[in-house]
């Protein structure tokens, strides 16, 4: 759907949320070629759980650094700006539908831990495909995060419904997606999308959002969306009987479109399999 045809079907019905002052701050700072990394940090440093989520980030064995960071000005200039906008936005989120943790049919926790999963895979993929890809690691580890957020955006909105279309969805076999449509006549991959768009990440983000479900044209003539495609199924596979097959079956799919060699490809299983992937929250 369009976006003004979305934003009619909402109506008074859903509410996108906004993001925190800091946080369109540092996506303003980060467009800003005179703003440096350092003041980046102090934007980042007026806000405790983001501070201490940087920090965490910069010290973890990833970078590998000698000496511990402990300043959000330092933190940022190992991580990166974008990585910091990333940071901040999974600390938003969380914030933000914390409460529906509640709710005993739907598994919050599962879906933070897949949203973060599809992000550190799209993150490496894209490593590993920079030739060719259309966005850098740091804005497909953003389509990570955002790529199921419409699920709770909706949930949050139109809770009854919202387990409804859960219901159809287990009952019947159909994706998620098809139900949310059945119900509301779009789906989270569109309230997604929109979102990206409404906070102001480029354009490449919400697109790679929006179809990464297909169809399956879209899938192979865009490195970007393939990408979140493939991470998503990779992400959803971990910890099943299927995973193999899923991740031979992809690895065609990424030789194809991505130019990343097999062995290479079949090395990014160790990102997921067995995982310990720290929930959002």
């Amino acid at each position: 759907m369009e976006r003004r045809a979305l934003l009619e079907a909402f109506g008074d019905r859903i509410s996108l949320p906004s993001l925190p002052e800091v946080v369109l701050r540092i996506n303003t700072a980060i467009e800003d070629p005179s703003i440096g990394a350092a003041q980046i940090g102090r934007i980042a440093a007026e806000d405790p759980a983001i501070t201490a989520r940087v920090l965490r980030l910069a010290n973890s064995p990833f970078y590998g650094l000698r000496e511990p960071v402990t300043s959000a000005e330092r933190a940022v200039t190992v991580i990166g700006a974008r990585a910091l906008r990333n940071v901040a936005m999974q600390c938003s989120i969380v914030k933000r539908y914390e409460h529906l943790r509640e709710l005993s049919e739907f598994d919050l926790d599962g879906l933070w831990r897949h949203v973060v999963l599809t992000a550190r895979l799209a993150h490496a993929i894209g490593l590993a495909s920079a030739r060719r890809c259309q966005l850098n690691p740091d804005d497909l580890y953003a389509c990570g995060l955002l790529h199921d957020v419409g699920k709770v955006v909706i949930l949050d909105a139109r809770t009854d419904e919202y387990l409804e279309c859960l219901r159809i969805s287990s009952r019947t076999g159909a994706p998620l997606h098809d139900a949310e449509r059945q119900i509301f006549g779009f789906s989270h991959i569109e309230v997604g999308a929109l979102l990206a768009r409404e906070w102001q990440l480029p354009e490449k983000v919400a697109h790679a959002i929006e179809f990464h479900h297909g169809p399956t044209r879209a899938i192979h003539e865009h490195s970007h969306v393939g990408v979140v495609a493939i991470a998503d199924q990779l992400a959803y596979r971990e910890g099943t009987e299927t995973f193999d097959s899923t991740l031979a079956r992809l690895g065609k799919v990424a030789e194809r479109c991505l130019g990343i060699a097999p062995a290479t490809f079949s090395s990014l299983a160790e990102t997921v399999r067995g995982a310990d992937v720290e929930a959002l929250g």
